[in-house]
């Protein structure tokens, strides 16, 4: 028996999601290249999209692929990948998540900001 508490940092994230009607999740999540993103958190809302090789990387507006938006926090650590889950629909808050227009062309109308 241990007597001993134990304290965990927690992440506390802001709630991206303006309903969670439509919400559908990409199964199994994707994979950040730690190469491309700076070291420390990547944040809920973040949009990124798909490489030829399956890694994500942040979403440029010239990028044509996949197109996703992370679910929630991840830390990255400096030259290695992390997985995420992501979202493949939502309805997002428009005062808490950025996407840019030519992102929410190349998502194909999949997302939605209310």
């Amino acid at each position: 028996m241990n007597l001993k508490p134990r304290t965990d940092s927690i992440t506390v994230q802001n709630e991206i999601l303006k309903t969670t009607q439509g919400l559908i999740f990409k199964v199994g999540g994707i994979t950040l290249d730690g190469s491309l993103f700076s070291p420390g958190i990547v944040k809920a809302g973040t949009p990124v999209s798909i490489k030829v090789d399956g890694l994500a990387k942040p979403f440029a507006d010239t990028d044509t692929g996949s197109v996703y938006v992370t679910t929630h926090d991840v830390e990255v650590v400096s030259g290695s990948n992390a997985i995420v889950g992501a979202f493949e629909e939502a309805y997002f808050n428009k005062d808490k998540v950025t996407l840019s227009a030519a992102f929410i062309t190349a998502a194909e109308g999949r997302y939605k900001l209310r």
